[in-house]
């Protein structure tokens, strides 16, 4: 917005940089705690600047995240820590796109993910939840005490890769690209929080290793492709969606590149996030032992062994569950968005090339939009209660144009997940076992989650 004047001196609500490079390698340990911080002492939006110069404006405002998601959201573009620092390794998707290509490749990809089409994905996410559960049954007769975030991320990778892929992807393989992400995410968090050390990590040849492994993942992916188009068979997968859907305008498919790019993003988003969200859930019902009871009743009611999209319709509680975990641990902590012009919201003066951090984890603890926030509490999404709420004060899955493309089927994941797992276990912390954040691209139990899992009755 040309006509606003831009910002020329620091506000009294900025951090002072001599701060912010005492603070820095606790900040790369983990920045939750030192915006948080940040926020009791400059208010709900303030400024700083990263190491490197540019200016952050940090906000846990839901009018400023609104602003910046929805109403003006032409003026905002991811910023280079994700188009860039991330496409490095996982390509240009629609996780990574900015701009024209972006908002062309999410209307040729939006209609795979309406509703209209969750019904087979709903039964594949049956099928394997429930092999997952015959043989998590099997194995704590063995050993019971095991690290939930592990199975979880498990879980989600055999989901998401029978959604996306439907064959041609070996158990092995699977374990296989789930490794590789984890250890690819933590390579790029390093980059992306201590880019003063970039110059060290392309001299010592951390970089060239962290590509040689990004490019290993990718190779996987492609022979998957390569099978896939020399196959005559029809198949109800995202991967078939990729490979058929047509551009509007010139009726021409993807190319072999961009469909890697897309399938490579959506495998990734489609399992690292949910695994978090649900390792986190059976945290806090194990905590709140009257929620689990409740959720129990609510998901025994079903007659059937295999929730469709009408029996998951009308599990109420369970969606409330969800949600309130999702607040109290959102999987995607922050996102960012970079000013393309000069603009203003409220009193707030936001400059060309300024950084914009969302913090969605202090959004959804701040008690000014929640009471008792770090309370769990699922009964606070109840349409009496969240009726008159703001809309962007609760945001998970983000919001606007770019909110999550596949939000729905996390969601019915994590429904049909909770139907399961609750169903057969009953998930126990191990007393004592630490638990903390650690805040990687996505939240993740710093120290996992260790918990004893004992099998229960079938309803």
């Amino acid at each position: 917005m040309s006509s606003n004047t831009p910002a020329k001196y620091p506000p009294k609500n900025t951090v002072p940089f001599l701060k912010v490079l005492t603070g820095v390698f606790r900040f790369v340990e983990n920045p939750i705690p030192i915006i948080n911080d940040a926020l009791e002492q400059y208010g709900s939006t303030y400024y700083t600047r990263i190491v490197g110069g540019r200016r952050v404006i940090m906000t846990v405002d839901p009018d400023v995240v609104q602003h910046v998601l929805q109403k003006n959201h032409r003026n905002y573009y991811k910023s280079e820590l994700q188009s860039k620092s991330l496409g490095r390794y996982i390509g240009n998707g629609l996780l990574t796109s900015n701009g024209t290509y972006w908002l062309k490749q999410r209307r040729l990809i939006q209609p795979g993910f309406h509703k209209s089409r969750m019904s087979g994905l709903v039964d594949i996410m049956n099928l394997e939840i429930r092999a997952y559960c015959e043989d998590l049954a099997s194995r704590i007769a063995q050993e019971s005490t095991l690290d939930v975030s592990h199975e979880m991320m498990e879980m989600t990778l055999r989901v998401v890769s029978k959604a996306l892929f439907s064959t041609g992807i070996s158990y092995e393989k699977i374990k296989e690209l789930g490794n590789n992400f984890t250890e690819l995410q933590i390579q790029i968090v390093r980059e992306v929080r201590q880019p003063f050390l970039n110059w060290w990590r392309k001299l010592s040849g951390k970089r060239a290793r962290t590509l040689a492994l990004a490019d290993e993942t990718k190779q996987i992916v492609r022979d998957i492709i390569a099978a896939r188009k020399t196959s005559t068979h029809d198949f109800d997968d995202l991967l078939d969606m990729l490979l058929k859907t047509r551009y509007e305008d010139d009726g021409q498919s993807m190319n072999d590149g961009q469909v890697l790019d897309e399938a490579i993003i959506l495998f990734t988003a489609g399992h690292e996030t949910t695994a978090n969200a649900l390792t986190w859930m059976l945290y806090l019902l194990d905590a709140n032992r009257d929620v689990l009871e409740r959720l129990r009743s609510e998901c025994g009611q079903l007659k059937t062994g295999n929730p469709g999209m009408r029996d998951l319709a009308g599990l109420t509680y369970t969606t409330h569950v969800i949600r309130e975990s999702l607040r109290l641990y959102p999987p995607a902590w922050i996102l960012d968005r970079v000013a393309l012009d000069d603009d203003l919201v409220k009193d707030i003066r936001i400059n060309k090339g300024d950084m914009v951090g969302l913090f969605v984890y202090g959004t959804h603890h701040n008690s000014d939009l929640w009471s008792d926030p770090e309370k769990f509490n699922p009964d606070r999404f109840d349409v009496q209660y969240s009726k008159d709420r703001h809309p962007y004060a609760f945001y998970p899955f983000g919001g606007g144009p770019r909110l999550c493309i596949g939000h729905h089927f996390a969601m019915l994941e994590m429904q049909l997940a909770l139907f399961h797992l609750l169903r057969y276990f009953d998930f126990k912390v191990v007393p004592g076992h630490p638990v903390a954040l650690q805040p990687l691209i996505t939240l993740r139990p710093k120290y996992g989650m260790r918990m004893n899992i004992g099998p229960i009755a079938a309803n």
